[in-house]
């Protein structure tokens, strides 16, 4: 936790006020193929190289709706297989922990949250190996600000709040990211068993 508040602080970010805002599913991370957040899982060519966008969905802290994000940390497990290539950061950024995989991201000045449906923490690029229904995992970085939990900086205080974030799976052990169309087929094979007692 000291070193994600004295990164804030080494940054010399400044805080802005925020909006109230409410709503039932706050502070979550996802990894999506497009930046509006829409695409959890697409069928691709196998050995081919991939851009996921990790985001933000409606984030919340203490203070009301967050405007400014001074930066996040988050650990990405990939599928069986496929290998993260490359990290990218929509502002000057600086990534304490120095790996793709486990990221401890201090941005140079706050990050605005364009939407709360899905604000870009940063871009990843991907080698994968082809469709795997294992998929792709959020989980803490290590070390983490809080025992066991996802976070990013809310710049909405003078202080800086860090605040924890959930996967959008609602599980560390559930993926929030498939490469492949697995929800079509599930939906597909239940038609199939439903219409063997029409």
């Amino acid at each position: 936790m000291k070193t994600f508040l004295a990164l804030a602080a080494l940054l010399g970010v400044t805080a802005l006020p925020a909006d109230p805002a409410s709503a039932l599913s706050d502070n979550l991370f996802g990894l999506y193929y497009d930046q509006a957040a829409t695409i959890d899982e697409i069928e691709i060519t196998p050995n081919s190289q991939q851009v996921l966008y990790l985001v933000v969905i409606n984030p919340v802290s203490d203070n009301g709706g967050v405007q400014m994000i001074g930066g996040f940390e988050c650990s990405i497990l990939p599928a069986a297989g496929d290998v993260l290539m490359g990290v990218a950061f929509p502002l000057l950024a600086v990534n304490v922990n120095g790996s793709y995989e486990n990221l401890m991201v201090g941005y140079g000045q706050g990050l605005p949250v364009t939407s709360s449906n899905g604000t870009t923490l940063a871009t990843l690029t991907v080698l994968t190996m082809g469709n795997n229904p294992e998929g792709y995992l959020l989980q803490p970085a290590s070390p983490s600000s809080h025992p066991n939990k996802m976070a990013y900086l809310d710049l909405s205080s003078t202080e800086g709040l860090i605040v924890d974030a959930s996967p959008i799976s609602g599980s560390h052990d559930l993926p929030v990211f498939t490469f492949g169309d697995y929800t079509v087929e599930e939906d597909r094979i239940w038609g199939d068993v439903k219409s063997l007692y029409r």
